[in-house]
This record gives structure tokens, sequence and C-alpha cells, in this order.
């Protein structure tokens, strides 16, 4: 925290070092090795545009295969009649993926209570943006549309292997686990997430920045068929702090996440005794055993999830990069990480191949420490008993983008993670 609050009087003077927008076209054409905690790895090809659609603008496109099937063109900051005033658009077909779903709260266990797979799913976006002052200042608003398509017949909602010759407890402990798992996605089908957000950018580059501090806050809107409603809150603060030739830079970032619900999704109480007189067992699975597994699952929903609302969650490759995407999550979500860039063969040297143009600066290595926690109450459980991540990320920095891979060791393991853009 001192670091950031000393960064406030660090960065009364910064000045952009470079142009935000120009007219030059870039463009970079790629194969994909991608690797996302918790999500899976692969291969694919992707493409980057830049100034494709006019000054500032960016055209991506990616198709992927492996454990996730998609292909699809992301449009940002394109100009509408003027560069202060932005569109961004989204359109994503999914053929194959799946999710891993690990229980909440900050003692979970270390291994997913279930994991959905997904078929045939797509989903769109759209995003307005307002900025100012050499877009040190942002303002953005928009929303997303998916509708995703459950495979329940690969989705792993409970351990049946060798169900009927568990003893009775543990068939009532899956039966029940089963339940709660399905009511919390079994009518799935529709998700409307929206957006609004305030980007205060007093940095020295918006790409690559290496000296000044930034802030973000973001309201999401988290609607869908078959989904608990909720609202959430997230604040953001990043400090860039260089070295005499800016050859280094140390950033610090802190992260607070809330989340309130706005409508329960609840399916009322399960009636036993009508279970026990219209049911049927097996020689196996007795009635009883599973009208209690069935009647445990419903309780255990309307209690510990109808009613609970999620904050952004931590693990993956921005925050606790060492757990995998979603390992922990509750109403309440806190994270602080620093780590520092040096950079090697710094030079601006253009390039122009047959698929690739664009301006290489340099290359950087970067050490990395994170602390993060979850709970269900802003007090002080918030605050200890961090879990954490520590690693190093080799980064290659052009002068529009930023190609990162970051190798994580935690208190569960290791990760690796491949992609666009930095963490914080």
């Amino acid at each position: 925290m001192a670091l950031l609050i000393l960064s406030v009087v660090e960065v009364s003077a910064i000045e952009r070092r470079r142009p935000q927008v120009t007219e030059d076209l870039s463009y970079f054409f790629y194969p994909l090795a991608y690797q996302v905690p918790g999500l899976g790895a692969g291969q694919g090809l992707g493409g980057t545009v830049i100034n494709g659609l006019g000054n500032g603008s960016t055209i991506s496109l990616l198709g992927v295969r492996g454990d996730i099937e998609v292909d699809s063109i992301v449009l940002t900051d394109v100009p509408l009649f003027t560069s202060h005033f932005t569109l961004s658009t989204l359109y994503a077909d999914g053929n194959k993926g799946g999710f891993a779903y690990y229980g909440r709260g900050q003692d979970s266990s270390p291994e997913p209570e279930f994991t959905l797979e997904f078929g045939r799913s797509y989903g769109r976006a759209l995003e307005l943006g307002l900025n100012f002052f050499d877009r040190q200042l942002e303002f953005y608003v928009g929303g997303a549309l998916a509708f995703p398509e459950i495979d329940y017949e690969t989705s792993d909602l409970a351990n049946f292997d060798e169900l009927e010759n568990r003893p009775p407890s543990e068939q009532e402990n899956e039966i029940s686990k089963f339940v709660k798992n399905l009511l919390k996605y079994y009518n799935l089908n529709k998700i409307f997430v929206s957006r609004r957000g305030l980007l205060i950018d007093y940095t020295d580059d918006r790409t690559d920045p290496r000296s000044g501090i930034r802030f973000n806050y973001e309201n999401y809107f988290f609607e869908g068929e078959g989904l608990t409603n909720f609202h959430t809150y997230d604040y953001s603060l990043t400090s860039y702090f260089p070295n005499a030739d800016s050859s280094g830079v140390l950033v610090g970032n802190i992260f607070f996440s809330s989340s309130e619900v706005t409508k329960a999704l609840g399916f009322g109480k399960f009636d036993y005794d009508d279970c026990l007189k219209e049911g049927t067992g097996s020689q196996q699975i007795s009635i009883e055993t599973l009208c209690k597994g069935v009647e445990r699952g419903f309780n255990d929903f309307n209690q510990n999830e109808a009613g609970n609302s999620n904050s952004t969650a931590l693990g993956g490759p921005n925050r606790l990069r060492s757990y995998p995407v979603a390992r922990f999550y509750d109403k309440y979500s806190f994270f602080a990480g620093i780590e520092y860039r040096f950079y090697f063969l710094e030079q601006l040297t253009p390039f122009d191949f047959l698929l690739e143009k664009g301006t290489f600066e340099a290359l950087q290595l970067a050490p990395f420490y994170e602390i993060g926690q979850v709970s269900d109450s802003n007090d002080y459980t918030l605050f200890h008993n961090f879990k954490y991540s520590a690693g190093i990320g080799l980064r290659i920095v052009l002068s529009s983008v930023i190609f990162r891979t970051d190798f994580a060791n935690g208190g569960e393991g290791s990760e690796t993670t491949i992609l666009i853009g930095y963490g914080f």
C-alpha cells in the first residue's frame, strides 16, 4: 500500500512518452500454443491488425483447437467520427470447451467440485467508449450476450464410479453433490453481462507504461435464465516506478471486488416424504439413501448457492497465476501483486515481412509475487491467511502489443500462462 500512496506524489508531472494514436498500419499473424490454467491447452492461429479500421483501432482474429474449439473476431477502439468516441465488439462461435468449478470460499478443496463441458455455444458483445486528454480519462459502457450449450452427458457433476458398491453414506454424499451442482446450471441457456467503467490512466504510455498510476473502476451486471442474478464492483489501482533510465520498472497492483445479489435462484423445499412414497430404489441404492441425498442437495443449494453472489474470482492468467481460472471465489475478493520488469535489447526496430509488420521495442523479464484472498464478509477474514503465487514472466514488447509467457508456483502447484497483454 505504501508503494501506491507514494506514487501519487511521484506522478505529478507525467506526460505520454509517445503518441497514443498513430496512423501506421501494423499486423501480426502467428501460430498459437495457448495454455490457460483451468481451461486447458491447445493450438491455433491468430492475427492482429493495428489501425486497420481507423487510427487507434485493433482487429484480432483467433481460431483455436484442442481442449477449447472457438473462432472469434474482436474489434477494439474503432473510432466513430472522432478518435474520442470508439466502438468495440466481439463475435465468437465455439464448438467445444470445458470449465472446472471449485467450491466456494477460501478453504475450498483443491479438487474441482465438478466440470461442465460445452457443445455448440456462441457469444456477442458491444461496447462504446468516450476518452479525453490523450486517452488518460475514459468512460465505457457495453454488454455481452452468451448462449451456452451444456453437454450433460460428458459433464462431470459428481463421481458415480462404482457408486452401487459404496456404503450408503458415500452414495448419499455423491447424490447430494450431483443434485446441488445440477441445480446451479440445469436451466442455463442464456447469460447477459453488462459492464460500465471508468479508467484514469495517468501513465506515460497506455500499452507499455513505465511511470505513473492507473485506476480502473468497473461495475458488472450478471443476468440470465437459470442463474442467480448479481452485481459486481471492481476497483484496481496500479503504480509504475521506473529506475533512472527506465530500463527497469517496479509495478504494484491492488485489487478489491465486492458483489450483491439482485435476484436469487431458488427451487423451494424438497418433500422427503413424497419421495419415499413415489420413488423407487434398487438393490444397490435404497430409496431412503436416494431421497436423503436429493434432499441434502436441494438444501445445500438453497442455503449456500441460491442467494450468494460472486465477486471477481482469483486464479488464472491475471491474479494468482499459479492457480486455475476462478479457483477462489466468494462475495468479496482482495488481491495485491508486485513485479519488476527488466527490459533487454531495447531498440526501435521496424520490421515488414510477408505476414508481419510492426516495430520491435524490447524483450522483458519479470519476476513477480502475488497474494490474494476471498471471503463472504468484508472484514478481517479477507485480509489474512493469504494465498500466494510467485514466478517469472518472459515478454516480447512491440509498439502496439505485448506477448507474454508467465510461469508461476504457489500453494497448490504451478501453472504456465501464454497470452497477450499484461496481467496488471
